[in-house]
């Protein structure tokens, strides 16, 4: 399965947002174990980057 993760899932992980975390964890952790090809879109990653100043 190959699923486009939005951009408000990964911030859920990176800054540990209740009540959400767990379940984009578990997310992670399907991707990491290869039952899920995960993608993010080009614009997610300056949105983490300026979501951390």
């Amino acid at each position: 399965m190959r699923i486009l993760i939005d951009t408000n899932v990964v911030l859920d992980f990176f800054q540990e947002r209740e009540p959400f975390v767990d379940s984009a964890a578990r997310l992670f952790e399907r991707i990491d174990a290869g039952e899920i090809e995960g993608f993010i879109a080009a614009t997610t990653i300056t949105n983490i980057y300026y979501s951390k100043l």
